[in-house]
């Protein structure tokens, strides 16, 4: 199962961590992990290309944002539309991907 955990303070995102396998189909062929990946990739590479005040890494498993800058407004943008998306990734595969929200 994918586990994404995000933690907010004030409706703000301050960290993002996306972890772990969907399991839905055989290497190669996981659209659900594809997906995923596909999201935190761009999202990745977004909050470069802006140049965020963010602290993140991907390894192997693991994908992490810590925001520096919670009033940053483009940042919070990019952040949010990606959480749209993985949640809208989650309706449709609820058994394989579990999307928690943390307000601190």
């Amino acid at each position: 199962m994918i586990k994404i955990r995000i933690q907010t303070h004030e409706n703000k995102v301050i960290s993002l961590d996306i972890s772990g396998h969907a399991k839905y189909k055989e290497y190669g062929e996981d659209i659900v992990c594809a997906g995923v990946s596909s999201i935190a990739i761009g999202l990745l590479n977004a909050l470069d290309i802006l140049q965020a005040d963010c602290a993140c890494a991907m390894n192997d498993n693991k994908i992490s944002v810590l925001v520096n800058n919670t009033n940053n407004d483009q940042t919070q943008i990019i952040l949010q539309t990606g959480i749209i998306q993985l949640e809208t990734i989650q309706e449709s595969y609820s058994d394989f991907i579990k999307l928690s929200k943390q307000e601190v």
